[in-house]
């Protein structure tokens, strides 16, 4: 009778939902991440580190690659390799003369293979020394599960990726602004010269038209890969990063690790409202102030440790102090972690007395 009650109890026990976090989202991806872009926690797993093929999410190591190492106005001329590359493309022609930007358009918003290939060539002088570019980087960010073959994603035996890895990876890019527009870009036009015909992009990233706060990433799909997708949210403090691979149902997938990412996140108010005084030395006055009439609301994890409030300035500063002049801190720390900062301003100036070489003897 004793064990009977005491497996009802622990039933009743394991039904109680956790409120303010959502239970783990049904998606059909064979492998997912869910991570925190600003600290790298990891939300939600599923064989995050089985190396799977990353089809064209390759080509935001490609695009990261060529924004770092290249000027976007530097002019790229397609010669004969780069033309009928299998796969998706931009259709370019030998001949043809494009911006690097222009290119980069192609390749992370129509997913160019021609594109990716012109780029590496351009880039590194060939594409091989390219591809050793690409593992060059991926072993220095970390990428421990992912190796390139290609500037591209065509299946090939030895280039393949995790989808931890590839959520690094992703975070890492969209630290660069010009990464950060162009994946984010729903649509370009490439306007026609006498030196290569116009074209026309349109993202094939849905979750851009579809899932509000999704900024950047990028598709990929090859038969043998399945479809692939990594894609960035950034939304009311909430920076949170989704990689799924093989997944039928991608776009749907996402959006249920973004409402389960969004769960684990809370609104508060920081108690910054105050006057803050400062001690002045040799002024006219003894002290500045700064006159803060507002509270700011941040985002933090639901259920994070108690926030605590320092307030940072010198033991004193020497007259004159300016008007506006940065006089200090406040910062707000939660578990020994720093979430926010608050820079307080000089709300008036103190003037330096007269006599102040007597004041300093």
């Amino acid at each position: 009778m004793r064990k009977s009650i005491t497996a009802v109890i622990l039933a009743i026990v394991l039904c109680i939902p956790v409120f303010g976090v959502e239970q783990a989202p049904r998606i059909s991806a064979e492998a997912a991440v869910l991570i925190d872009a600003a600290t790298k926690e990891v939300l939600f797993a599923r064989g995050a580190d089985q190396r799977m093929q990353p089809a064209s999410m390759t080509k935001i190591m490609t695009a990261i690659l060529v924004t770092e190492n290249c000027k976007t106005d530097g002019l790229v001329t397609i010669d004969a390799s780069c033309v009928g590359v299998e796969g998706s493309s931009a259709y370019l022609q030998a001949g043809e003369v494009f911006t690097v930007s222009e290119l980069l358009y192609a390749l992370l918003l129509q997913s160019a293979n021609d594109a990716a290939t012109a780029l590496a060539k351009y880039a590194a002088g060939s594409v091989e020394a390219f591809v050793k570019m690409m593992n060059t980087k991926a072993s220095e960010l970390g990428l421990s599960g992912t190796h390139f073959t290609n500037p591209h994603g065509l299946s090939e035996k030895d280039h393949y990726g995790t989808a931890s890895d590839f959520a690094v990876l992703l975070c890492y890019c969209m630290e660069n602004p010009t990464f950060r527009q162009i994946s984010g870009a729903r649509e370009y036009i490439i306007k026609p010269t006498e030196k290569r015909r116009g074209r026309y992009f349109t993202n094939h990233n849905r979750l851009l038209y579809d899932c509000d706060g999704v900024i950047g990433g990028k598709t990929g799909y090859t038969l043998s890969s399945g479809r692939c997708l990594c894609s960035y949210y950034e939304k009311n403090g909430v920076s949170l990063c989704a990689v799924t691979m093989n997944a039928p149902r991608d776009w749907s997938d996402h959006a249920a690790l973004y409402e389960y990412g969004k769960s684990h996140y809370e609104r508060i108010q920081l108690d910054t409202e105050g006057t803050y005084s400062l001690h002045v030395v040799g002024g006219i006055t003894d002290h500045t102030v700064c006159t803060v009439d507002e509270n700011v609301t941040v985002t933090v994890r639901t259920g994070a440790d108690k926030i605590e409030k320092t307030v940072c300035m010198r033991r004193f500063e020497y007259a004159p102090v300016e008007a506006g002049e940065r006089i200090g801190t406040l910062v707000f720390t939660s578990g020994g972690r720093i979430i926010y900062e608050y820079p307080l301003y000089a709300d008036y100036k103190a003037e330096a007395a007269k006599d102040r070489f007597l004041w300093k003897r």
